[in-house]
């Protein structure tokens, strides 16, 4: 069978057994939370990828690249790599330092002998591009106090953000605290956690299936109203527009 029958076949099948290959949309929104790095937005999707993993009636399937179970992961390894590390190197990060954890992380995949061990290699790499890209994020933030609280605000994006219980963490006074990070970042440090509160559910609305009322609670707003009237003021759209139009997109 030449490549182009062979490539038809697999078609007819998928067609037959209803099987896709994972959305466009899911994998570039991994790739965009990981050069955003925005950690609890990648633990998000990555429950969502790791469910359809081993859900075996999903129709949803990563694509089969070689029979041998090793082989196959060690192949979605190193696409995912490379892909994740051209992403960052545009959002920032240093092309030698990108391409360097590409290597060293390829080289360590080359030498496990088990899908689980390249599936726990695999989250480790996600995590250590994501952790990364926040220090890429901070790299205009000279303060080492103002660079620990905008971790404290994106580790916790998901919890209540008193600016007490900031100040408590860094072991500094809440109005010092307020003073050095408008200084440093140019808002109110309370304008700053509702932008990326905001910024956050945005990407949760293009690139996950979560209802607009479960990405309003899971970022701590009162009710979905007060989210949709907070979002509709940044981003000029309801969540509900934000998401249709992003999905049309995707279509085009």
């Amino acid at each position: 069978m030449d490549i182009k029958h062979e490539i038809n076949h697999k078609l007819f099948l998928q067609r037959e057994e209803n099987i896709h290959h994972t959305s466009y949309t899911s994998e570039f929104g991994m790739y965009k939370a990981i050069a955003a790095g925005n950690l609890e937005l990648v633990k998000e999707l990555a429950k969502k990828f790791r469910a359809i993993e081993n859900d075996e009636n999903s129709t949803e399937k990563h694509g089969v690249l070689s029979k041998d179970p090793i082989r196959n992961q060690m192949y979605h390894f190193v696409i995912l790599a490379a892909m994740v590390s051209r992403y960052c190197v545009e959002a920032g990060l240093e092309r030698e330092v990108a391409y360097n954890m590409t290597d060293v992380y390829i080289d360590r995949a080359d030498r496990l002998d088990s899908v689980e061990k390249l599936d726990e290699l695999r989250w480790k790499m996600i995590e250590d591009f994501t952790d990364r890209m926040k220090g890429v994020r901070k790299k205009n933030v000279y303060s080492k106090q103002i660079s620990r609280c905008i971790d404290y605000i994106y580790d916790n994006l998901n919890k209540k953000l008193r600016i007490n219980d900031i100040a408590d963490y860094l072991e500094m006074t809440p109005a010092y605290l307020s003073k050095l990070f408008s200084k440093e970042i140019g808002m109110p440090l309370s304008n700053y956690i509702r932008e990326q509160r905001l910024k956050a559910a945005a990407e949760m609305l293009e690139f996950s299936d979560y209802s607009i009322a479960e990405i309003a609670d899971y970022f701590e707003f009162s009710s979905q109203s007060h989210f949709t009237s907070t979002f509709q003021d940044y981003y000029k759209l309801t969540p509900k527009k934000y998401r249709d139009l992003h999905s049309a997109k995707e279509m085009i």
